[in-house]
């Protein structure tokens, strides 16, 4: 008999096109799915699919409850009808486990669910849930053995706002077999960047960075992946600052695109304000880019360089660009020892 796990996720694509949905936790469950062939994934996803629907991608079946983004109120009739989801799913399977992503309104699911079918019930922690403002952590705080943070920096900061050690690490990771080939000849693109055209990622002060690298290397290309709320203030600025001719923003792009553009690349450039251990740094690194960051990773990294001020920002990316250096592949973090931590959550290690 196979071993089944539920997993709880606010989000998951709707296909296995929609690439750009939570990739860091498709992705996973798709390694699982196709390499643990013990093991049986059912998905219960809160909000996105938007519309209520059953559906399976590859042999994980999920079930979108289609709640949407809407009201405080409507939170409470999200968790009631996935409670009584899982309550069916329960009836008809005998699950070894739960895995609830973000600590959020699935972590609370999780609980009740841990609570009334006695089985282990682990939180993964996925970024900013982990900050002081975090209200589910002040309503119901978690002992530190349930939960999982997502990197060494990760679970120093929930230490620092909640004195909470979680006892597992498991890092975000990139499966290395949905990359191209690696280009190791001429990139076109000097500079990328990737994300959401929100507050979060911090664009207006990428562009900041653009202006004055433009006055050491004129004729700089750079092109932004994402699409957001800010995407208008940024065109402006853009302009404003006679950067047309320079940077390209190039809307939604789909994740297999991304990494096609990020293997003609030279320097991924992220400016985000906070990150829990983000994937595209993982998959810029391992197409053979350079990246600079303003936000830390307490590890080590070939070709991973930590600024936290303009200057320094400008000074290193001029001295990558004006260097020649060898393009290579660095693969940090293993999908499958991050895959081999989450099972041992739950079984004995494979």
């Amino acid at each position: 008999m196979k071993k089944k796990l539920l997993f709880i996720t606010p989000l998951f694509p709707g296909n296995k096109d929609e690439d750009t949905i939570v990739p860091f936790i498709y992705q996973f469950c798709n390694y699982l799915d196709t390499n643990y062939n013990d093991l049986e994934i059912d998905v219960i996803t809160l909000r996105y699919p938007i519309k209520k629907k059953e559906y399976n991608i590859n042999s994980i079946k999920v079930y979108a409850i289609g709640g949407g983004f809407k009201t405080k109120l409507n939170s409470i009739l999200v968790i009631s009808k996935a409670f009584i989801k899982a309550l069916k799913l329960f009836r008809r399977n005998d699950y070894d486990g739960i895995l609830s992503f973000w600590y959020s309104d699935t972590a609370i699911l999780g609980k009740l669910l841990r609570f009334i079918f006695r089985v282990k019930h682990f939180t993964w922690l996925q970024g900013q849930d982990v900050k002081a403002n975090n209200k589910y952590f002040k309503l119901f705080r978690p002992s530190a053995d349930q939960l999982i943070v997502v990197g060494k920096n990760h679970q120093k900061v929930l230490k620092k706002h909640w004195g909470i050690t979680a006892k597992k690490i498991a890092n975000v990771a990139v499966d290395t077999n949905t990359f191209p080939e690696l280009n190791t000849g001429s990139r076109t693109i000097d500079i990328i960047g990737v994300g959401n055209l929100g507050a979060l990622k911090n664009y207006s002060f990428f562009i900041e960075i653009i202006f004055e690298l433009k006055k050491i290397l004129n004729t700089i290309n750079v092109v932004i992946c994402g699409d957001g709320e800010e995407k208008e203030i940024l065109t402006a600025k853009i302009d404003t600052l006679g950067l047309r001719e320079n940077i390209t923003l190039m809307g939604y792009v789909p994740n297999n695109e991304v990494r096609n553009l990020l293997n003609n690349s030279k320097l991924l450039l992220h400016t985000s304000q906070f990150e829990g251990n983000s994937m595209v740094v993982q998959e810029a690194l391992y197409s053979g880019c350079k990246v600079i960051s303003t936000f830390p990773l307490s590890e080590n990294i070939t070709n991973f360089f930590y600024e936290d001020n303009k200057v320094d920002l400008i000074k290193t990316s001029t001295g990558l660009l004006n260097k020649k250096q060898e393009i290579q592949r660095v693969r940090h973090f293993k999908i499958e020892e991050t895959a081999a931590v989450i099972y041992s959550c739950f079984f004995d290690s494979k």
